[in-house]
């Protein structure tokens, strides 16, 4: 902030600050002669904040020409991918083009836009002003920061952005511009803990009263910002937020009932809100130091996936935390003067699943998080067993049949729940030697076995001489489970099972010879 010359009116001169890009050169090389670019938004407050690049760059941008057609060259120059799309309700700029680069570990992503009018700096100023926060709402014009080495830059502020920046504070530029545009409430609170900021008063009254107007919002605009704020380190603290200020429950109703439960029994120090929302933050703690948790091994796919577009597992990972226990309010009962939740995993998952189809997270993305909901308490079991002394292979073996697929994501998930239920250090302990349990059997014992069946569902037929039906998948399963069980570990030894478990299906045997041979 001491770069900057401060003036009353609409713009700052900064000195030092570097505000360039090498792509700048690139957009420069294909704009018009007569067509005006301005980087505004998130690069620029970014930049004064003196915040690190990182790995994924969004940059926007305003241009008083075709923005279709200049993105579009960029695109053929730079190699970038290339797509249009329109924004709806937003009249000053309802047709967006963007370019997305990918050289790993960076990405790019560009968003140009058009403003018009015949006075250029009026359209400028006119376009921050209907911007969501001051801090968003300053621009500069790409001609001022095309050296890396440029000695001052002008800076477009009509809303006192630099100002709120100097007081460390997050303030919207009209409260009317958040009516207008509602997403920009969740926005708020995700900006506020990502730039640590303070939120404005006005803007805190104004969510108060009209956390209500989310509900206007398109839900994949919600969800993008929901998904933008689990790829944050503190997600727990804006999570927290949210809900405080009833934001959360406007999207996902359901986690308005965490409320009716004060006490969980034995097992819980907290209240299921409390209890929640610890979790969300015991979440983002073990996800930042998994590596303490879980040996290398495991670990290898852990952040690799990738979910609509720009989205990892870990998002899903947390939204998994934030619906773990969706159910207890449903399947709260006294039993024996015990407080009881059973089957609420279960359930759980049922409700997680039309929670992900109104969320438009995508088939792929909500079976992921399913089946984190529906298995959360696996570990936990185990470890009782484990601590008993009852764990036995065949339950090593069917964890890994059951789970394998999100084994790793289940266990930060358990390790997170833990901390969030106020477990003590030997719990916590017996937690871990239960994952490193499961590991060493699945390393010594599992790395081997096949992951399909040895028998297809067509030369099972063809082995008992029977048609399509239930009884195929049955054989089918039972086939699984040995094969997991390390009972059945060849393709013959998977032909000797099937005729020798299931007799009474065989009609007639079929030539052994032709199966193995196939």
């Amino acid at each position: 902030m001491e770069h900057i010359l401060f003036q009353k009116g609409i713009k700052h001169t900064a000195h030092g600050l570097n505000f360039y890009l090498s792509y700048f050169d690139d957009i420069a090389k294909v704009l018009p002669r007569d067509c005006y670019c301005f980087i505004v938004g998130g690069w620029v407050r970014d930049r004064i904040l003196g915040e690190p690049v990182g790995y994924k760059i969004d940059v926007d941008l305003l241009l008083t020409c075709d923005p279709l057609k200049v993105a579009r060259h960029f695109a053929e120059l730079v190699g970038g991918s290339y797509f249009e799309f329109e924004k709806k309700g937003l009249l000053r700029r309802p047709s967006i083009a963007t370019v997305i680069l990918k050289l790993p570990p960076y990405k790019y992503r560009f968003d140009f836009a058009q403003i018009k009018g015949r006075d250029i700096e009026k359209a400028l100023i006119e376009d921050l002003l209907s911007r969501d926060f001051t801090a968003n709402a300053m621009a500069v014009s790409i001609d001022d920061v095309l050296s890396i080495g440029a000695k001052q830059t002008i800076i477009y502020d009509p809303a006192h952005g630099m100002e709120d920046l100097e007081r460390g504070i997050l303030k919207p530029v009209s409260l009317e511009n958040l009516e207008e545009d509602p997403v920009r409430i969740i926005r708020g609170f995700r900006l506020s803990v990502e730039k640590d900021l303070e939120l404005s008063e006005d803007f805190l009254e104004f969510v108060k009263k009209k956390s209500y107007l989310i509900k206007r919002a398109p839900m994949e605009r919600i969800t993008l910002e929901i998904l933008k704020i689990f790829k944050n380190r503190n997600s727990g603290k804006v999570i927290r937020m949210l809900y405080e200020y009833n934001v959360l429950q406007q999207i996902i109703p359901e986690v308005e009932r965490w409320k009716e439960i004060e006490d969980q029994g034995n097992h819980h120090r907290y209240s299921l809100k409390e209890h929640m929302l610890r979790v969300m933050e015991f979440v983002d703690k073990v996800v930042e130091e998994r590596e303490k948790y879980l040996p290398v091994e495991l670990l290898k796919d852990v952040g690799q996936r990738e979910f609509l577009g720009e989205f990892s597992d870990l998002e899903l990972l947390k939204i998994s935390a934030l619906l773990h226990d969706i159910a207890k309010p449903h399947t709260f009962e006294i039993r024996d003067g015990k407080i009881t939740f059973y089957n609420h995993d279960k359930l759980g998952a049922q409700i997680a699943k039309e929670i992900g189809k109104r969320l438009r997270l995508g088939e792929d993305a909500t079976k992921f998080i399913c089946a984190i909901v529906e298995h959360h308490l696996r570990p936990f079991y185990l470890r009782e067993s484990l601590r008993k002394g009852e764990l036995t292979d065949r339950g090593r073996a069917k964890f890994w049949r059951d789970c394998g697929d999100i084994a790793p994501w289940l266990f930060l998930h358990a390790i997170a729940d833990a901390f969030g239920s106020g477990d003590d250090e030997e719990e916590v302990s017996w937690l871990l030697r239960t994952i490193h349990e499961l590991n060493e059997f699945k390393r010594k014992n599992l790395a081997n076995i096949p992951i399909k069946p040895l028998l297809s569902g067509e030369e099972i037929m063809k082995l008992l001489n029977i048609g399509p039906g239930p009884k195929v998948g049955e054989v089918k399963k039972a086939l699984e489970r040995a094969q997991w069980e390390g009972i059945v570990k060849s393709k013959e030894e998977a032909i000797r099972f099937v005729e020798e478990n299931f007799k009474s299906l065989c009609e007639l045997k079929a030539d052994r010879r032709s199966i193995l041979e196939s």
